[in-house]
């Protein structure tokens, strides 16, 4: 009897990488989206500040600088919390593509053994087809 193909589980494991790979590109896209962000809200921060410098030098109402200096502090404090995200969200990338190494890995073993257990099977019918041959063989010799 022919042993067990191991097809339905390759097949699996295929599902199990293609699940991994699209997790992967998504937390990319998300990593990306937040550097996105981070990077506008950046360059925002930076014109607020030269903003506020150049209202310093000319010399203007002080409730329109406190209303300069909130948006730069709500700014600083936007970055810093895009700044966690962004950490996190690169973290989050770098486990997925562990898990998608490790599900690649876990393929690749699986298709060895099925290689090696065809190989197998192969050499088991030959021995075997040897073996009627050979009986075959004794039989006419006999007659």
């Amino acid at each position: 009897m022919k042993p067990f193909t191991l097809d339905t589980v390759l097949s699996y494991r295929q599902r199990l990488e293609d699940i991994a790979t699209n997790n992967l590109i998504k937390a990319k896209q998300l990593e990306q989206s937040v550097q996105t962000k981070l990077s506008g809200l950046q360059n925002e921060y930076r014109e607020l500040i030269a903003r506020r410098e150049r209202v310093q030098q000319e010399g203007v109402i002080i409730t329109e600088l406190i209303s300069l200096e909130d948006h730069i502090s709500f700014a600083k404090k936007k970055i810093t919390e895009l700044e966690v995200e962004l950490t996190k969200k690169r973290d989050h990338v770098a486990r997925t593509r562990k898990e998608l190494l490790r599900k690649s890995r876990e393929r690749q073993v699986m298709e060895k053994l099925k290689e090696q257990q065809n190989a197998a099977w192969k050499e088991h019918l030959n021995k075997k087809e040897a073996s009627v041959l050979d009986e075959i063989a004794i039989i006419f010799h006999n007659k």
